[in-house]
Parts: C-alpha cells; sequence; structure tokens
C-alpha cells in the first residue's frame, strides 16, 4: 500500500443478505472501485473499497435490502488526523532528516590508518594545513590537492587516499620503506668490533687481521684492515671479509617500585555533563572553580550518529568523579621481569647464550633486578674506508 492509498484510506467491509451479490453489481454500475472481493458463504461477501465511497456503498447495501460492517479501516481520515494531531513531531523529524542531510555534507570524523612510525596528530595536522578538518564542505575538496600538499609536508609517506562517505573521512596511508644498504663488492672497508669482548676465533678471508684469539678489544676497534701493503708499488685496497668470534659480557637490569598505593571507589559519586557543538563546549552546570581532593575524574563522550553510516558535530560529554581510597600493594612480578629481561637479551645477543644468573634486592623501597650473562657471538661489522 503506497503513501497515496494510505493517505486516501481503505476500507474492508463484511456485506450480508440474501443476495449480496447484487451490492457488488450496484456498486460496479456507480462506478465504486472494488477489491479483494471474498465470499464467506452463500450470504456473506467481503470487499474493500475507497474510503470516500463509504455513503454511496451504505446506500446501496441498504436499496439491496443488505447489511455492511466495517470491518478494518486502514489509512484515510485517521492518518490525517494523526498527521494533524502530530504536527510538532512531524515537523521536528523533518528538521532532523533536513539537519542530517546537511550536515553529510562536512567533515565532522576523520579516521587514520596505516601509519605506523608517524603519529596520527602528526597526519591530522598534515590534513589540516591541506584544507581536511573538522567542519570542513568536503564537496569543494580535491583528493589529489590533499594529497599532494599531505605527502610534500610529510616526506615519510608513500602512498595515500583520502575517501568521504557521509560525514565520515577514511584516511588510507602507507609509509615509504627505506631502501637497503647498496654497495659494491669493489668497495674498500675495514671490519671493527661492534661489541667489546676477548676474541676467542678469527676468519678473514679477504684483509689483513689486526688481531688474535685472547685479545680484548673495544667497541669500534679496527679487527681487519681492508689496506694491504704491496712490495712492489703503492698499497691495495680491499673489502676486508671474516667472521670474528667473541666472548662477550652482559649486564641489564630493571627497576619498579616495590610498593605502589592502589585506588578503591568508595562513597557515591557525582556526574555532570556538558554539550560540544563544533569545537564549542557548552556546561551544563555551574563551574565553582574549586577542585574537590581524593577524586578520580572519568571523561566518557557521547557521539550523536550512527557508525559507518552518519556523523552529527554534537556530543554529550559526561565528567564522573569518584571518591577513592588508597591502600600498599605489592607492585612487582619478579617471575615477569625475569622474562622480559631474558627476552631483551636474546634481542641483543647475535650467537649463543652461554650461562646467564639472576640477582635481586630491595633499595629504599624500589625492588632491583639484576641480569649478567655470558655470550659467544660474531662481533665484526662492516665500516667503508673513507677516501
Amino acid at each position: 500500500m503506497g503513501i497515496y492509498e494510505i493517505i486516501k484510506g481503505e476500507l474492508r467491509a463484511e456485506v450480508s443478505g440474501a443476495y449480496p451479490e447484487s451490492v457488488i453489481n450496484a456498486a460496479a454500475k456507480y462506478g465504486i472501485e472494488l477489491k479483494k472481493i471474498e465470499r464467506m458463504d452463500e450470504t456473506t461477501v467481503l470487499v474493500s473499497f475507497p474510503e470516500r465511497d463509504r455513503e454511496k456503498m451504505e446506500a446501496i447495501a441498504q436499496k439491496c435490502m443488505c447489511d455492511m460492517r466495517i470491518v478494518h479501516i486502514r489509512g484515510g481520515s485517521s492518518t490525517r488526523g494523526m498527521i494533524k494531531r502530530r504536527k510538532l513531531l512531524i515537523a521536528l523529524l523533518v528538521m532532523f532528516t533536513a539537519l542530517v542531510h546537511l550536515s553529510s555534507l562536512f567533515i565532522w570524523e576523520i579516521d587514520v590508518s596505516g601509519n605506523e612510525t608517524l603519529s596520527r596528530g602528526e597526519v591530522l595536522r598534515a590534513l589540516s594545513d591541506a584544507g581536511v578538518d573538522c567542519g570542513t564542505y568536503w564537496p569543494r575538496l580535491s583528493v589529489d590537492i590533499i594529497r599532494s600538499k599531505t605527502i610534500s609536508s610529510l616526506p615519510e609517506i608513500g602512498w595515500m587516499a583520502v575517501n568521504v562517505s557521509g560525514s565520515r573521512a577514511v584516511v588510507r596511508i602507507e609509509e615509504r620503506k627505506e631502501k637497503p644498504e647498496i654497495y659494491a663488492e669493489s668497495a674498500s672497508a675495514d671490519i671493527v668490533a661492534e661489541k667489546t669482548g676477548i676474541v676467542r676465533r678469527v676468519s678473514v678471508l679477504s684483509g689483513s687481521a689486526l688481531i688474535n684469539p685472547g685479545d680484548a678489544v673495544t667497541a669500534g676497534e679496527k679487527l681487519v684492515s681492508g689496506v694491504l701493503d704491496s712490495l712492489c708499488g703503492d698499497a691495495r685496497f680491499v673489502r676486508a671479509k671474516g667472521n670474528i668470534l667473541a666472548d662477550t659480557w652482559y649486564e641489564l637490569s630493571a627497576v619498579c617500585p616495590a610498593e605502589e598505593l592502589q585506588k578503591i571507589p568508595c562513597g557515591i559519586s557525582y556526574s555532570r555533563y556538558a554539550l560540544v557543538v563544533g569545537k564549542r563546549r557548552i556546561n551544563l552546570y555551574r563551574d565553582s572553580g574549586k577542585t574537590i581532593d581524593e577524586c578520580d575524574k572519568i571523561i566518557k563522550e557521547y557521539k550523536l550518529g550512527a557508525e559507518g553510516l552518519f556523523s552529527m558535530p554534537v556530543k554529550l560529554v559526561r565528567e564522573q568523579r569518584q571518591r577513592y581510597k588508597t591502600s600498599s600493594e605489592i607492585l612487582y612480578d619478579s617471575a615477569q621481569m625475569k622474562r622480559k629481561l631474558t627476552d631483551t637479551l636474546r634481542e641483543r645477543v647475535a650467537g649463543e647464550i652461554n650461562s646467564m644468573s639472576f640477582r635481586e634486592g630491595n633499595l629504599n623501597g624500589v625492588y632491583v633486578l639484576t641480569l649478567r650473562a655470558h655470550c659467544t657471538e660474531q662481533i665484526g661489522e662492516t665500516v667503508p674506508l673513507m677516501e
């Protein structure tokens, strides 16, 4: 049933009598539109007709010596009466629909994804400089201009896409990948110590070894030279290659407060509200300017809109103040801290861990855990020779 039929109205009537067919024939003769004619028994017929023809049908039924009883009403005067009684509600509905449509032409929410090294704030600042900000009229924006301005201000971005759906801008970026180090095999280089240790084994494939097994070396010390002396001419420059295996020692420490005061909610919580329209905040309370001690302030924001459909520039902010009391509680977990230190050691060691030990203690209310380890690893690092 369409909107026109709902406004026009339709009646479902039961016609009963000796000859109910005479009512149907007479209605057709007078041009009354009949629908859904259904015979219940030999003396009863159900029929539907427009509400405007009700008086005609009653006169025809009386003339044909039949009774007519209305069993159902759809739309018509009842619907029109309801509309008249609810003019304010309908007006508010129309205004809300118009407001949603108007609001969908502006950007009220920006979603950024794909950033790893760049922070969301850096991307939002670059977008703001390019013309994309909360409250921006998006039909006048040019995606190409936004992309070029943002990438020029943030060279870390390699690829970028901006899509606007309703009042929500979805920004997808991909950061540039660093190029791998490229070197020529003929380029001369030395091998220096990346870490401090005692040399266990020296294996040189190219270059001149400057150390022997058993020597102690420090980080940055040259181990294999890329300069070779020549008896019949000038020195030759080569790319030093080789493996320097050495014993290294590590000492890693982790500190944590031995105890911490925990907050336990108590008493009655107090709430106050505010409205944020665009960038303007309207407090729905009186602010005395006084701070309340021993209270936590919890802020929650409720946005007006439907996720993925539309967003409105209106937010309801609830500030809840909760009183609390404090109690001391042991904070550290030695087992977890040992696992963390062990994982950190494995990330740093480029070889084998021969042994490790832990030492723990409590100093002035601070828990200290120290890991000492003996390792065997490759400490050589290739460094290009300066011309």
